[in-house]
């Protein structure tokens, strides 16, 4: 372990850049950062020994590194090209997208990919002094990184800084007149952000366009104004944008203001214009950020009553994202390939996967567009309302393609042609995509398709009317994921790739083996990642990513071992709200399972993330359950803070599991020393005469929520898990840091040593060694007797543990001979406590795994 990082305590307490971690370091190793688990542990190569001054990191991502030199060697082009050159190499081995050069004067940021310096929106070089105390040093560094790839080394100017506070605005218009669902709102939204927006650019000009509509209002009515949208806006839009003719959906057909019959609604024609002005008001739409369409979707789901209807379009964006990455590291060359989502809702992951590419994927050449990838997504819908999904879909392409748009507007019928081949609606059976028995067609499969077993009778009811269709889904399980999960499979060219999001009954049900017999067949297991539950906004149900390829000949034998990994959060808050959190698992996830499809063979080695695990292929038989979790340990789980769910187990698995655990009890056990006995004189004392116990006002959880950070908030919890976290130096709040603090109320008379800095809600209490006993009492053993002390006093919800009561208590203490407090035996006594209290939580979680488990007999 690297002495610069104990001496300076800098592994436990990181300076700070906003949210992220500073070192700055001098005398520390690329392996030690490793060692300590402030980066990856990936095989770093000749780069290991090196020594870096100074690194950013967002839990064990490297954001920059930065490079320090005094003035003398760094006043000339050639002296600060050489600074520049000496980290580049170390910045591209630690996934760096910046190297911060400076000699805290002048200061030279460059952009790792191209290696040159980044340039500001003017297109000069960027000026910005660093200097890690800057308040607004992480926001620059962000637009930055967002900013800058292998094609670019300029920072982009952000014309769409809240697009959601827009759509609010606009969902609050048209719903208090309507009363349309959220769902209408957004289609009414996403049509008139499409108008706007081809207005912006100059496709929709004259007579057409929006400022013209706008400039009616000053002679015509407001329902003449609408009449003239219904009657001339829209048929113009389609004859720019063509609908396909097999399914008749185009880019739009979605506004409340126009009838099922394409005709003005009267009484709409005020909120109409009121919802235009608000176009009008946030300005041009020329440059559109890829979350814009995301965030719409957020937006409106929030004030979805019925959010079960919305599963249909929407998987989080950070899941989408996740599986993205996955699939581009996993791909040697995607020049050529063909990208399909059986049941694509508005079409995220296709689009996901090919946004940072789109110029390079599709060029212009002669008038045409060139296409160097394929993609297609499906979806099913007979009726208006089911056909606005793909309409949504091709709506959001157009959005992906804005810069190629922008810079070919003669060319909309093309891009119409490429949007109505790339979205298709199914609307020739109740079976959707299903009805197509596909065969190696597709390189690579991204999808979250639907995993409902009520329903899915009906279309193996169509199913078995057709033979083809009956041989081809003859092996397909529970459920209509298990229909989805065999059309995958046999839709993958041989060596192809799939990344699926799948519900734990494909991995837990008997009547799934076959299922789970059928993929083991044909593909190789390359991942399962676990998600957290309510994931979706749609559904608690327990999901996971499964990623397979297909092998190109039945009888080959899987050899490699599987990535395994448990996610708890995957960046931001489970809940309506989803706000962005810094705990983001799934990402780690990701680039861990980047390293592991570069060096299989020896990740597992390398690898100390105990969220992750390296299976081997022998632990998947189709007999057994594929749910990861069993493959940890209860204990390993408490120590992760995941949170045990309902676990079915077949019978002879547990068999195996009791046998395993009996084990592992016994070593517990064995594993006990006798312990010499000393003899121990002790003085009790109150604890008011030891401790303060300062009086504090604790923080709410609406303030917390107010005023997210990194401190952590403490509550009444059983184990050392926060709350909730919030910004430091906030007005009228107290902080902590080294102290003893006890749960007051919720899991009452608990103590906890805090050695950073901490708050509390109104059921945590901080307990402070008073200035003259500091060098007396030992923080561990006086948690282990104060803990003692609580927990014998019988404390509950309706019998707190308040300031007032545990200030008279008493607490026993070693002495010395000579009366004075033993801090020798304080610590002995404190290392009985944490031997004891180890064994007992292994043996304890191993009984608790056992008790909650439900075993399948039948």
């Amino acid at each position: 372990m690297s002495e610069e990082l104990l001496q300076r305590n800098l592994i436990k307490s990181p300076e700070k850049i906003g949210a992220w971690d500073f070192y700055n370091i001098g005398a520390t190793t690329i392996n030690a950062l490793k060692h300590a688990e402030i980066i990856r542990s990936i095989d770093y190569g000749n780069i290991g020994c090196k020594k870096i001054d100074a690194i950013i990191t967002k839990q064990k991502e490297v954001i920059a590194i930065v490079e320090y030199k005094q003035p003398k060697n760094f006043n000339t082009i050639k002296k600060k090209n050489n600074a520049i050159l000496q980290e580049m190499e170390v910045a591209r081995k630690l996934g760096s997208k910046l190297v911060i050069a400076t000699d805290t004067q002048e200061t030279i940021w460059i952009n790792v990919a191209t290696g040159n310096q980044v340039k500001d929106e003017s297109g000069n070089d960027f000026k910005y002094s660093f200097d890690y105390k800057d308040i607004n040093l992480q926001k620059v560094i962000t637009e930055i990184i967002q900013s800058i790839n292998d094609r670019n080394d300029t920072i982009l100017p952000k014309r769409l800084v809240n697009p959601t506070d827009l759509a609010k605005q606009i969902w609050q218009d048209v719903w208090s007149v309507s009363g349309a669902t959220p769902e209408n709102c957004l289609y009414t939204f996403v049509e008139l952000f499409i108008f706007k927006y081809l207005s912006d650019l100059n496709i929709l000009q004259g007579t057409y366009s929006f400022d013209n509509l706008l400039r009616m209002y000053n002679k015509d009515e407001v329902n003449t104004v609408l009449q003239h949208y219904a009657s001339i806006i829209r048929p113009r839009i389609k004859v720019l944008f063509p609908p396909n003719p097999t399914d008749g959906t185009t880019i739009i057909n979605g506004t409340i203001f126009v009838s099922k019959d394409q005709k003005p609604l009267d009484g709409y024609g005020i909120v109409f214009k009121k919802v235009l002005e608000k176009f009008r008001d946030y300005g041009k739409l020329e440059y559109i950020e890829h979350d814009f369409k995301s965030q719409l979707f957020e937006s409106f789901l929030k004030e979805s009553i019925s959010k079960k209807n919305w599963g249909q379009f929407f998987t989080p964006i950070k899941v989408v994202r996740a599986i993205s990455k996955m699939a581009e590291m996993n791909l040697k060359d995607m020049e050529g390939i063909t990208i399909c989502d059986p049941a694509c809702g508005v079409g995220k992951f296709p689009l996901e996967f090919i946004k940072n590419n789109i110029d390079k994927f599709f060029k212009i050449e002669n008038g045409n567009i060139v296409s160097q990838i394929k993609i297609v997504g499906f979806d099913k819908g007979f009726d208006k309302e089911e056909q606005k999904t793909i309409i949504l879909a091709k709506a959001n392409m157009l959005i992906y393609f804005s810069e190629l748009i922008k810079d070919n507007v003669g060319l909309t019928k093309e891009f119409a042609k490429l949007f109505n081949e790339s979205f298709i609606l199914k609307t020739d059976s109740i079976l959707g995509t299903l009805v197509e028995a596909e065969q190696e067609k597709y390189d690579l499969i991204l999808t979250n398709p639907p995993y409902v077993t009520s329903g899915s009778s009906n279309l193996r009811e169509e199913i078995t009317k057709n033979t083809t269709l009956k041989n081809y889904y003859k092996t397909s399980g529970v459920g209509i994921e298990g229909l989805f999960m065999v059309w995958i499979i046999n839709a993958l060219k041989k060596g192809g790739k799939a990344f699926i999001v799948v519900p734990d009954g494909i991995f837990s049900r008997q009547n799934d083996k076959n299922l789970r017999q059928y993929i083991l067949d044909n593909c190789y297991i390359d991942a399962i990642i676990s998600l957290p539950a309510k994931s979706f906004f749609t559904t608690l149900k327990k999901t996971y990513i499964l990623a397979i390829t297909k092998k190109h000949n039945i009888s080959e034998v899987q050899k490699d071992s599987v990535f395994t990994y448990l996610c708890s959060e995957i960046g931001e808050s489970r809940d309506i709200y989803r706000f962005d959190i810094e705990q983001d698992d799934l990402n780690e996830a990701t680039e861990l399972f980047r390293s592991f499809v570069g060096n299989k063979k020896t990740f597992a080695k390398l690898n100390n993330d105990l969220r992750c695990k390296v299976q081997i292929i022998g632990k998947f038989k189709a007999e057994n359950s594929w749910v990861i979790e069993n493959y940890w340990s209860y204990s390993e789980k408490v120590e992760l803070n995941i949170e045990e769910e309902n676990k079915s187990l077949f019978y002879n698995d547990f068999v195996t599991l009791i046998n395993g655990s009996s084990k592992k009890i016994k070593k517990e056990v064995n594993s006990v020393p006798l312990l010499k006995d000393f003899d121990v004189v002790y003085k009790k004392q109150k604890i008011e005469d030891l401790f303060d116990l300062p009086a504090i006002k604790g923080l709410t959880a609406t303030f917390i929520q107010k005023n997210q950070g990194n401190i952590p908030v403490y509550g009444g919890k059983r184990y050392e898990n926060p709350v909730g976290h919030v910004k430091d130096n906030l007005y009228n709040v107290k902080y902590f840091s080294n102290c003893l603090a006890w749960n007051r109320e919720g899991t009452v008379g608990y103590v906890f040593y805090h050695r950073h800095k901490f708050t509390t809600n109104d059921h945590h209490r901080p307990m402070v060694i008073k200035k003259e006993y500091i060098n007396q009492l030992d923080y561990e053993y006086m948690r282990y007797a104060v803990e003692d002390v609580l927990l014998s006093q019988g404390f509950r919800w309706s019998k707190t543990a308040s300031k007032e009561k545990v200030a008279k208590l008493f607490v026993k203490i070693p002495i010395t001979k000579a009366g004075q407090f033993d801090l020798i035996k304080q610590k002995e006594i404190a290392d009985r406590y944490r031997v004891v209290a180890e064994i007992k939580k292994n043996i304890k979680a191993e009984l608790e795994m056992i008790e909650n488990i439900t075993v399948n007999v039948g």
